[in-house]
């Protein structure tokens, strides 16, 4: 009875941590070298023009998954040095603050939310001096909607919703993404350090 009590206590346990993951993933803006959202982080040539993607991540709303996002607000730091060229997006949008690093968006229709739980709002040509540990950080949009806040609006309901989101990094201070691989060679740094005592 009580392995049957501690297995089910256990259980819970998990349950419990996998539902607090799967919410800690909604809602979250990030800057990728691919759309599909998976390359965070990439080696390249210094002083070269590369393109990041913005994308929304697992986007949820109170009425449920967003099926349809209206536009945006977030504002994009570069690493220093780097320079943001330009802005475009996958519909006819207005960016009413006019620039690629401060963005209040609107679509001029609905954008569908891609089937895989990422979806691309914004393309950003940069001119990049090269590989930088700094990275590029995502932060609310000046002014914000909603005071120190990044967000989407939520079209696929009959009343029209302000989303918060965050970014994929868990706050503004931390980078989102980074030219150079910085993760590979800390990996590589300590197995060079365990090779060491053995």
């Amino acid at each position: 009875m009580k392995k049957t009590l501690a297995l089910a206590a256990i259980l819970s346990v998990i349950v419990l941590a996998a539902g607090v993951a799967s919410a800690l993933d909604e809602n979250r803006f990030g800057l990728f070298y691919d759309q599909a959202a998976t390359i965070d982080e990439i080696d390249i040539t210094a002083n070269s023009q590369q393109l990041l993607y913005l994308v929304l991540i697992n986007p949820v709303s109170d009425f449920g998954s967003v099926q349809i996002v209206g536009g945006f607000e977030c504002s994009i730091v570069p690493a220093t040095g780097d320079v943001l060229l330009g802005v475009t997006f996958p519909l006819d949008a207005l960016n009413v603050y006019g620039s690629a690093d401060n963005m209040m968006v609107g679509y001029a229709q609905g954008l569908p939310v891609a089937s895989g739980g990422g979806t691309t709002l914004a393309t950003l040509s940069v001119l990049t001096m090269g590989n930088n540990p700094e990275g590029y950080c995502l932060q609310p949009a000046s002014p914000a909607s909603y005071p120190n806040t990044m967000g989407y609006l939520d079209l696929g309901n009959s009343e029209t919703l302000h989303v918060y989101a965050l970014p994929v990094s868990g706050s503004y201070d931390r980078h989102v993404f980074t030219f150079g691989d910085y993760t590979v060679d800390e990996v590589r740094k300590f197995g060079d350090v365990k090779l060491l005592y053995r």
